[in-house]
Formats: C-alpha cells, structure tokens, sequence
C-alpha cells in the first residue's frame, strides 16, 4: 500500500518540479535571456553615462560663464583698481573679452541654462553697441517658447524696451494683455501691465494710460513698477 504524504512533503516536491522547470526553461532560452540581461545593463550605464555627461557639461558651463561674466563686470581705464585680477584699458576691449567667453559657452554649451544667460548677455552687449536688430533677434529666440522662468522673463522685458524705443510698442499689445492677464507667463503681470501703460502713453491716450497705472498701483501695490506708476500718475493729473 502506498504511504499517504504529508502536507510538507507535498509543497516540497511542487517546489522542486518549478524549479526543475525553471532550470529546463532557461537552459532552452538562455540566450534570450542573455539578451535581455544585457539590454538592461546596457540601457543602464547609458542612463548612468547620460548623468555624468550632463553633470561634468553643467559644472563646466558655469565656470566658463563665470569666466566671461567676470570679463563683463570688470572695471575699465583710470577706474581700476591697481589690483583688479582683471581689468581693462576700454569698454571696448571688455566688451570683446565679454563677447568671446558668452559666444563660447553659448556654442559649446548649447541646451544649457548657461547657454541662454550667455545669449541673454550677448544680446545686452549688441544693444550697447547699439546694434539693436541682432539684441531684438537674440531676444526673439530666448522668448520664443512660452517658458516661465527668470531669463525668459528678462529676455522679454529687454525685448519689449526695445521695441517700444523703436515705435513698435502697438505690435506687442495683443501680446502684453495675455501677459498682464496671466495666460502667457513669460513676463510678470504688474510688468506687462506697466508696459501696456507706457504704449497707451506714448500713443497719445492719457486716459487709457492713466487706467492702467492706477489698476497696477491698486493691485500690485508692493510692486517695483509701482512707484513709478504713481509718478506718472501724479505729473499727468
């Protein structure tokens, strides 16, 4: 008569069928298996080099625009301290030295935060050489995309300067309204608000003007635009 098994020795022979199983299985599809192992393990030290790379590229962007920045601010001819690291004898030969390290990290760098402030710059030093249609084509590219974010933000306050010192303040209105109302972030409210104000202004409609500066003087009443708003207020009452 055959023995009667135990609850434990059933479970220990269905454990040893799966992993006879198991072992037949793998011993038929080991290359596949391999494969797949190996995918992983590439896919992961991509990842991992990926990581690195953007580490190391980061790190290197920063010095480097530290370094131009440094050429940027530093001091000029009689002006300089006799021991400045670095100094210069004319604004224009810092300008240059400024240039040359903004268009390095700018090229090198590229789809870096570092690259957009290097632009960023480079189109403040077109404009103070008073080529404006190369800082207004820089601009253009920094604002392009709908980014909320600090450079984006400075890139259109420069951009919309400009153009309203070239008369093309009534093209940005359309623009300038989407901002002030918060649907188009690339520029604060109080700022697009303060900006819709100045081309009322300068076109000649002091009322829709002054309905703009005393909207951003009650609604953003903390904000930097604010004092002037009031200034302008007061001389036009």
């Amino acid at each position: 008569m055959a023995r009667r098994l135990t609850r434990k020795q059933i479970k220990h022979d269905e454990f040893v069928t799966v992993v006879d199983h198991g072992m037949h299985w793998l011993s038929q599809n080991w290359q596949r298996v391999a494969i797949v192992a190996g995918g992983a393990l590439a896919a992961g030290l991509v990842i991992w080099g990926a990581i690195a790379l953007l580490g190391s590229r980061s790190s290197s962007a920063t010095a480097s625009l530290s370094e131009a920045l440094a050429a940027f601010n530093a001091p000029v001819g009689t002006a300089a301290p006799a021991d400045a690291k670095l100094k210069f004898a004319t604004d224009t030969e810092r300008l240059a030295a400024a240039e040359k390290g903004f268009q390095r990290v700018s090229s090198k760098y590229w789809l870096t935060e570092q690259a957009r402030t290097a632009k960023l710059y480079l189109a403040a030093i077109a404009s103070e050489r008073g080529d404006a249609a190369q800082a207004l084509r820089l601009l253009g590219e920094l604002t392009a995309k709908h980014r909320d974010d600090p450079i984006t933000r400075w890139a259109m306050a420069d951009l919309v300067r400009l153009r309203i010192a070239k008369g093309e303040g009534a093209q940005l209105q359309k623009d300038l309204e989407a901002m002030a109302a918060g649907t188009d972030p690339r520029l604060t409210r109080d700022a697009a608000m303060f900006q819709l104000a100045v081309i009322q202004e300068r076109a000649g409609k002091q009322d829709e003007a002054a309905k703009l500066f005393k909207k951003l003087v009650d609604d953003y009443p903390e904000s930097s635009f604010a004092y002037e708003a009031r200034q302008r207020l007061a001389a036009s009452s």
